[in-house]
């Protein structure tokens, strides 16, 4: 009996150890959330530890958003908000998928009708190109960059995907903007 206490004590410490391996596996996993700021916040807490970035929280009511405002060179200075909505329900009523909506608001704005159609080419030639983000002028002119992620209940998202769509924005609006302003001639 004395030599399986040790070997039950090296069993506990594993499992322990490996539960303790899991657990901060799940830290960096977004889940579908029946509420309307708990994704938010663990994003926040990532782009703002991991990576850095300067996030900012908006609220309205219980619903919360973050915006992270961007710096430009060579195009003007423009930000990024993230939000999640409700994709799905099932029967009872719960969310069992969750979107994270990863939206570039460029801050330029096609007002002049005169430039709007040679714009409007060179966003549809991205559309064509780039098949997860959808690149549009939106009902206040301003033209946009928009992507969506799924949280699908019960697998989650790795949170890194959320800067990966980041960063991916940022790149393609990079690419985009020279284009835009050549169109706004």
């Amino acid at each position: 009996m004395k030599t399986s206490i040790p070997l039950i004590a090296l069993a506990v410490l594993l499992g322990s150890a490996a539960a303790g391996t899991a657990r901060a596996q799940d830290d960096t996993r977004l889940v579908v959330v029946q509420d309307e700021s708990s994704t938010e916040l663990r994003i926040e807490a990532n782009l703002k530890t991991a990576h850095h970035m300067v996030v900012s929280e908006k609220r309205n009511g219980d619903d919360l958003w973050l915006d992270l405002p961007m710096k430009g060179p060579p195009m003007p200075g423009y930000h990024i908000v993230i939000d999640t909505q409700a994709l799905n329900k099932g029967n009872g009523g719960a969310i069992t998928e969750r979107g994270i909506r990863i939206q570039l608001e460029t801050g330029i704005k096609v007002s002049d009708p005169r430039h709007r159609a040679a714009v409007l080419e060179v966003i549809n030639d991205m559309n064509r190109g780039k098949v997860f983000c959808s690149a549009y002028i939106d009902t206040d002119t301003e033209v946009t960059l928009d992507w969506t992620l799924n949280i699908l209940d019960p697998a989650g998202l790795d949170v890194e995907y959320v800067y990966d769509i980041v960063a991916r924005e940022t790149k393609l609006w990079g690419e985009l903007f020279p284009q835009v302003a050549a169109a706004m001639q």
